[in-house]
Parts: structure tokens; sequence; C-alpha cells
């Protein structure tokens, strides 16, 4: 049980000053992913954040969804202020294709896919993930064999795709394993797997220089937002994820600078639909992610958590 709201509590009390929150998740939610929601452990975690935090003087949380399960759920009666995350500032579009392509042939991950990304034969796709439990790789996975099939058959226009998948974690070999058996059995004859130990900076830029973001993000309370989408539509990148959970239409607008789907059919249908043709459905959905990519720390951070503050705000 995490013991640093009491402690900041007390610390408060004692320089009679004020505590505010920033409410980014829910660790009951987090712990019954493990125990399970009916597990002993989990209630006590969930008491304990509802009773300490109707002591703060404010909060802070991600989304609206996640600001009424704090009024509902946990009671909490003191202000909740709305604060979306915005990206960090390395994450930027490129200005243009030479860009992308510069950064693309200089990273050992992409150069192979440069020529034929420069004739029109393939796009490149990327997903970040921790490879846990929470995030089905296999749904992707599943909808690329898909997609290779179709691209084989039905639809021979469509473009073959480089996936570069981001991230360590404990099921990273699993999942691995699992593509290297496909790939022989002749499955991904149109997809290309690769995965990608990145900086900071070369995850940023190379956000900005692919041709879609794909996030399998599942939320263990429903009302949080991946950080990971915030990040793409920083970089102008547009998103395909899974849709599920209470809190995603405020962070994607369908249709406008993303698509959201909660099965594996719907994943196929959206790559076939968004890369045959002239791919007109997916320069829009970039126009979507460029002008979601405007928005900026200063535009959420002024006039609420500036607000609250006190801080001077000329909008």
């Amino acid at each position: 049980m995490d013991v640093g709201p009491v402690v900041a509590q007390v610390v408060c009390q004692l320089r009679k000053t004020n505590l505010v929150i920033d409410w980014h998740n829910f660790g009951y939610s987090i712990l019954a992913l493990k125990l399970g929601d009916g597990h002993p452990m989990v209630k006590i975690n969930k008491s304990h954040e509802s009773t300490f935090g109707r002591f703060s003087s404010a909060h802070f949380c991600v989304s609206n969804a996640m600001a009424r399960r704090l009024r509902d759920d946990l009671k909490i009666i003191t202000p909740i202020l709305v604060l979306h995350d915005r990206p960090q500032s390395c994450f930027q579009p490129f200005r243009n294709d030479e860009q992308k392509y510069a950064f693309l042939s200089s990273l050992s991950e992409t150069a192979e896919f440069v020529g034929d990304l420069r004739a029109g034969t393939c796009r490149l796709l990327v997903s970040s993930t921790s490879w846990t439990p929470d995030e089905d790789f296999s749904i992707l996975i599943d909808a690329l064999c898909r997609y290779s099939a179709i691209a084989s058959t039905r639809n021979l226009s469509l473009p073959r795709l480089g996936v570069i998948i981001t991230g360590k974690g404990p099921q990273q070999q699993m999942y691995l394993s699992r593509i290297a058996k496909l790939r022989a059995q002749g499955k991904l004859e149109n997809v290309k797997i690769k995965t990608a130990w990145l900086s900071l900076e070369e995850y940023a830029q190379l956000l900005a220089s692919v041709s879609l973001g794909v996030c399998l993000h599942t939320s263990s309370s429903g009302v949080d937002l991946p950080m990971k989408v915030v990040d793409m539509f920083g970089a102008g990148l547009p998103v395909v994820g899974w849709n599920k959970y209470e809190a995603w239409p405020e962070l994607v607008s369908q249709g406008v600078n993303g698509l959201g789907f909660g099965s594996t059919d719907e994943l196929v249908t959206h790559l076939v639909d968004l890369f045959g043709g002239t791919e007109e459905k997916l320069s829009l959905l970039r126009q979507g992610a460029l002008q979601e990519s405007e928005r900026r720390w200063d535009d959420e951070w002024d006039p609420v958590a500036g607000k609250l503050f006190g801080l001077p705000y000329n909008p």
C-alpha cells in the first residue's frame, strides 16, 4: 500500500499548506490486474485512495471520465480540475518528406525500407509497448497476418508494411517467437516486423516519420489515457487504437485524427481502408493529427493549473 498520501497529508498539516493530487490512474485498478477486482487488498487500496484523497484541497486528473469517477465512486468533494496530458516539446512533426527519409535512412531498424517508401510500395507503422499482459499484442499480429493474406490475394495493390515495435518487457520473447513462427509459415509475406529500443529523441523522430501509429492500451480503470497516443499526435501521426474504454473519445476523434477498434476484424478493416487506393482517408487523418499537434502544454496548463495556483494567464 502506498503511504505517500499519508505522509503528504501530515507534512501539509504541519506546514499549514494545501495539498493538490495529480491523478493519472488508480492504484487499486492497476493492482486488480494482478489480483482480481474482488481481492481484499484491492478493496483496501481503493478505500485508502478514497479516504486520503478527500483531505486534499484540489485535484488534477487526465480525463473528464476520471473526474466523474473521483466524484461518484471515490466520493471526492473538493475541486477536481481536468488537465489533459500534452506531449513533450521533442514530439514535433517533420516539415517535409526529405527530413523523414533522412532520419529513416540513419536508423538501422528502418533504413532498409526507405527505397520502397520513396517508390510508394511500402508503408511504415509503429507501435510502442511494454510487452505486458494488459496489452494483447496478438490482436495486432493476427491483423497483420490477415492484411498480408489480403494483399497477396484479393487486393494486390495494397502496399507492403514495415512495422516497428518499440519497447521492452516480460512477454517480448514470447511474441517474437510467435512472429518468427508465422514468418516461417509464410503468413507475413507482405509484412516485416522489427523491434527497436530507442532514445527519446529517436522515438520522437520515428513517430514523425511513419504513416500510422497503433495503440493497444486497454486501460486498467477505463478512465486514464495513453501517453503513447498523446506523443503520436504531438508528432502529427494519426492513430488506430483499442477503444473499448470510457475515456477513449476524449483523446481521439473518430475519423478526424484517428480510428478506434474493438476487435481484430475492425483493425484489419481499418488497415485495408487506410492503405488501399488513393489513401484519401489516411490523408484526412494526417491533417487532423497535425492540427492536434498544435495543442501544447501551455494550452492546457495555463487556464487550469495556472489559474488554481494564481499564476498570470493571458488567453
